[in-house]
């Protein structure tokens, strides 16, 4: 018995040792802006790019990239640790508002009242210093007309039956099609609100939005498709807190 209690003993450890999660390495690789490079998805890519010192003919490093994983930074993941990030968001929006501050004062201000204080104000100036990165409302219309329209159109006409294949034998009324273009129509301004930092939708509508993207074959590969997966989740997520708040 003292021999089986000892090997049990003895293997307790070294399954732990089996079970224990394998980290997963990254490594760096040359980078080739004239070369093509496939992200994975989850996966976002860092570059590490370097200008050449004219004093002294050197770079700090050689032009690299890495594919690194999302699901670590994701909406969903800062939504869920809000009360950890609160104090570093709230010391960056105050820095954003000092930067604020001194333009006021720079322009020629001489004082300003609690109105002219706020959130949305930062909120409005973190959109407009990222407007060359931001997707504005005509990139994300332009993006679902190409991307999502011609297969959610097709997906919404076989749920209101309306023959949209040509095969049938009457061609769709006009009533059909206003009432198509209605549906989508509504699905196109949803997703070009999502322009604004402060579109918030409920857990219904995000799901609804996120279906969508389904339906259409856009994945998590499509650049902006990925960016509206993230921040829907995290719309999802907020919502079950803010539920679970109000009991």
């Amino acid at each position: 018995m003292e021999s089986i209690n000892n090997a049990v003993q003895t293997a307790a450890p070294i399954a732990a040792q089996t079970m224990a999660p394998v980290a997963t390495s990254y490594k760096y690789s040359a980078y080739d802006s004239q070369l093509p490079i496939t992200v994975p998805e989850g996966m976002r890519l860092v570059k590490c790019l370097y200008k050449e010192n004219r004093k002294t003919g050197t770079k700090a490093g050689e032009n690299s990239y890495i594919l690194v994983p999302e699901k670590h930074l994701d909406e969903s993941v800062v939504v869920a640790e809000a009360a950890r990030l609160a104090p570093y968001v709230s010391m960056f929006l105050q820095d954003v508002e000092d930067k604020l501050i001194k333009a006021h004062h720079t322009a020629g201000g001489i004082g300003f009242n609690d109105s002219w204080l706020g959130l949305d104000k930062i909120l409005e100036a973190l959109e407009d210093a990222g407007q060359s990165n931001r997707l504005n409302k005509e990139k994300i219309e332009s993006w679902y007309d190409s991307a999502v329209l011609d297969n959610l159109a097709l997906a919404f006409s076989e749920k209101l039956g309306i023959d949209m294949t040509g095969s049938g034998e009457l061609e769709p009324t006009e009533a059909e099609l206003e009432k198509l273009a209605a549906v989508t129509g509504a699905y196109k301004a949803k997703f070009a609100s999502l322009a604004s930092g402060k579109t918030v939708y409920r857990k219904e509508e995000a799901e609804l939005l996120q279906r969508a993207l389904v339906v259409a074959g856009v994945d998590k590969t499509d650049s902006i498709g990925a960016r509206f997966y993230a921040r829907l989740e995290g719309m999802k997520a907020a919502t079950v807190d803010n539920l679970l708040l109000a009991l």
